[in-house]
């Protein structure tokens, strides 16, 4: 993946999940602890973020750092909203986890069979 690729997929996931929980870019700087110019620069893939500020805007958005780099080539736009689903999953209490898993298991399997 080239680089500036690489940028602007990470800013898209990040604008998504941001905009899946309603929280602006104010707010979302203000929790990360970074400037909301930052967080818009970060948003449209034109500053290379550091590792750190990358944890800093993931943490803040309660979703592992790891669900935003992904090496998948597949559809941009599915990986958005499985990172968005991610973290509204996470934020459930574990029995409401363990349900949704148990549903998304049963589909696949039943996709699997047809």
């Amino acid at each position: 993946m080239k680089f500036n690729v690489f940028l602007k997929t990470f800013g898209k996931r990040v604008r998504a999940v941001r905009k899946s929980k309603n929280i602006s870019q104010e707010k979302l700087a203000e929790l990360a602890g970074l400037h909301p110019t930052y967080i818009s620069d970060v948003e449209r893939g034109k500053v290379n973020a550091s590792i750190y500020s990358c944890y800093m805007i993931t943490n803040a958005l309660a979703v592992p750092l790891s669900e935003f780099i992904s090496l998948y080539k597949g559809d941009a736009e599915i990986e958005n909203e499985l990172a968005v689903l991610n973290g509204l999953i996470r934020q459930l209490d574990k029995k409401d986890q363990q349900l949704i898993l148990s549903a998304l298991r049963g589909m696949l399997s039943a996709i699997k069979k047809a």
